[in-house]
């Protein structure tokens, strides 16, 4: 378990996984239809050129009701639409004597004030039922020949424009004439305006590209000041140019939340940043420099969205909309933070990602420079005979040198100012610094404290001068003799996870996670036609496992599955290729050999969880008996029973992760390779059930 926290002890900032679209067929063709004679030919050019189906809020206006699709006659004769509807996705047919002109477009809006509150126009109608942000199909047909015009599925997979999820772009084909039925989603984008171009082509015009190497880099909505009457005053917005070449911002402008246009001429260098400042005046006298120029407005404390602007293109550039509380960093407002990206030179989908913010180190931020990036703890090990000594190890992972003298260590989180980290301690960038039990065991240097084998916290916290308001936070749980517990980013995701790790690499890139010889190899969810979900666990090594202690064969191995314990009965063993089969379902043991006769000579153990509901996150790990604690002499002065992650899968039923449809769905989710991490989605695939195999 690992937090991150920025002035006192905050939330953490949550990865948040953002939708992408796959479209089936784009929304228009010319292919003719043959041995129907009722049909009009003509239909077929129309295109479905707009999906909105994931806006921004407007206001107390909430998203669905903001959604609409437009349809365009991309044909050179006027179309009857009397016959057509929409089949599914949406509710809606066409009126009797609807027609639509060439190049004409027809608009169907979810709530027709709504859209009309956000547009300044009327829709041509309103449909029944929403567009879902998880996916669906949307199909127009002719009702009286019975032929489909167009059918498109999307979905929350593939390489779908990101920014029409939620971020206030529509999505819109990059030709507005097309006749394809090309599914590739190069054929598609997210519109070039901001809540897409209802009644209109999205147009594309011609923009400098090195644009879009423009990011905002900090926004310090609400200062913190004791005199609240100038509060709003030292606000500021800082760009950078993220890209290799020289920016020409002539005509960029800010045009909403903010007012403000660079003037002809004004150019940014590499790595380079303009700061706007709210007040030139109260700026320089907080900060002692200048700011580039002052903006028109403010920028709100509650919410807001922030859009800058090619306005020679009339492209957008960047969008980011920000909230003063979950899931964006709750200390920026008012607490004295400023808001900054996680990354230094941040990604474009990382604009608007709160997953990608932070609060910034530096009280009242850092304007007019990188934020020092955050100092992690990297590697706990908690667990040590002499001459190995417990060690915490700290990671740079910004690009410049972070002083963190005055730091505080510490294994208790309602007391995190035990070990102060002397001063003058500096961390090269990308690089590490180990304490041992020799620094954080003495009194010297504040409260001593001793990391526990049976596992607790640690917790990294920053002073009250120059980086007030950093924190770094993980729990950990029973460790072997000699293993350590560390960072480990999932390759396929990029998601931070903590993990026993399979080498003590103190001082250097941690190794790949612990993977034993017993493995959670398939998971098989509730079936269709009856209840036979299982766990397999397999022993993939060539040494027979023993499930206990051999000290206290009383102390068995166990499956965590949720909140449920399933704990092995005594003196088993499982033997090298073997497996064992935990039945989750309503099936006998005798039912389920029958149902699965590969199993007939494997382990298996009924376990009593309702754990396997369709359609579900489901964690299982997999634990091992430690050895109970004894004091120098040998004597045993605890009898609880500790326990260590041995294999964990933290499964969710959406991508990465493979998709099962819940109760319709007959496959597992089967281990790709036994000697891999298993908390990899990338390590898991969809197939038959095969327990025993």
């Amino acid at each position: 378990m690992c937090k991150r926290y920025y002035f006192g002890f905050r939330k953490p900032v949550s990865l948040i996984v953002s939708l992408l679209f796959t479209i089936m067929s784009i929304g228009c063709t010319n292919d003719p239809v043959t041995g129907n004679e009722d049909f009009n030919q003509g239909l077929r050019s129309l295109c479905l050129t707009e999906i909105h189906y994931h806006p921004l809020e407007h206001e107390s206006i909430i998203d669905d009701s903001l959604e609409f699709l437009e349809i365009k006659n991309t044909g050179t004769e006027s179309l009857d639409l009397s016959s057509l509807s929409f089949s599914q996705g949406i509710d809606f047919s066409f009126p009797s004597g609807s027609t639509l002109a060439p190049n004409d477009f027809f608009v169907i809006a979810s709530n027709k004030n709504a859209f009309k509150t956000r547009y300044g126009f009327d829709p041509d109608d309103v449909y029944s039922g929403q567009l879902k942000n998880s996916g669906e199909e949307i199909e127009l047909k002719d009702r009286a020949s019975s032929v489909t015009i167009f059918s498109i599925a999307y979905s929350d997979s593939g390489s779908w424009p990101g920014s029409a999820d939620g971020d206030g772009y529509s999505l819109v084909p990059k030709n507005p004439q097309t006749k394809t039925t090309d599914a590739d989603s190069e054929a598609w984008r997210a519109s070039t305006k901001l809540h897409g171009s209802p009644g209109a082509d999205d147009v594309l015009k011609d923009v400098d590209s090195t644009l879009f190497n423009l990011r905002i880099t900090e926004i310090h909505y609400h200062p913190n000041h004791a005199d609240t009457a100038i509060q709003d005053s030292l606000e500021f917005i800082e760009l950078k140019n993220v890209g290799t070449m020289e920016l020409d911002l002539s005509g960029v402008a800010i045009d909403s939340a903010i007012d403000y246009k660079f003037d002809t001429g004004v150019k940014l260098a590499p790595g380079k940043f303009i700061v706007l400042a709210s007040s030139s005046e109260w700026f320089k006298k907080e900060y002692g420099f200048d700011a580039f120029d002052d903006y028109k407005g403010q920028l709100k404390n509650s919410t807001e969205t922030i859009v800058i602007k090619d306005k020679k293109a009339d492209v957008t550039l960047l969008s980011i909309t920000y909230v003063d509380g979950n899931p964006w960093p709750n200390e920026p407002d008012g607490e004295g933070p400023s808001l900054v990206p996680m990354n230094a030179n941040p990604a474009a989908d990382e604009q608007n990602s709160p997953a990608a913010w932070r609060a910034s180190f530096n009280d009242k931020g850092s304007p007019g420079r990188d934020d020092p990036e955050a100092i992690l703890i990297n590697e706990i090990l908690p667990h040590t005979d002499p001459p190995q000594l417990d060690a915490i190890e700290l990671y740079n992972p910004g690009a410049t040198d972070v002083d963190i003298g005055g730091w505080f260590l510490s294994d208790d989180i309602t007391v995190p100012a035990k070990y102060t980290i002397p001063e003058g301690t500096i961390i090269k960038a990308g690089g590490y610094k180990v304490f041992t039990e020799e620094d954080f065991n003495e009194n010297t240097n504040g409260i001593a404290f001793k990391l526990s084998e049976n596992g607790e916290e640690v917790i990294l916290t920053a002073d009250t001068t120059g980086n007030a308001g950093y924190s770094h936070y993980v729990k950990f749980g029973a460790l072997e003799l000699g293993v350590s517990y560390g960072r480990y980013i999932v390759p396929s995701t990029g998601n931070e996870l903590f993990t026993p790790l399979a080498n003590v690499t103190l001082d250097s890139k941690n190794s790949d996670p612990l993977v034993g010889s017993l493995v959670i190899s398939e998971i098989m969810f509730t079936s269709a036609d009856e209840d036979a979900s299982f766990i397999e666990l397999t022993n993939a090594g060539n040494q027979e496992v023993t499930l206990y202690d051999p000290k206290y064969p009383d102390n068995t191995w166990r499956v965590q599955i949720e909140t449920v314990f399933f704990l092995f009965p005594k003196e088993k063993t499982i033997k090298a290729g073997e497996s064992i089969i935990l039945l989750a379902g309503s099936l006998s043991v005798e039912e389920f050999k029958n149902k699965y006769p590969a199993s007939a000579d494997a382990q298996i153990f009924s376990v009593n969880t309702a754990a396997f509901a369709s359609d579900k996150s489901l964690k299982i790990e997999l634990e091992k008996p430690m050895e109970l604690d004894k004091d120098a002499s040998g004597t045993i002065i605890s009898d609880k029973v500790e326990y260590m992650e041995y294999d964990k899968v933290s499964y969710k039923n959406e991508s990465p992760w493979p998709v099962l449809t819940g109760s319709n769905s007959r496959v597992s989710l089967t281990r790709i390779a036994h000697n891999k991490f298993g908390n990899d989605p990338s390590n898991w695939k969809s197939a038959a059930p095969s327990p025993g195999n």
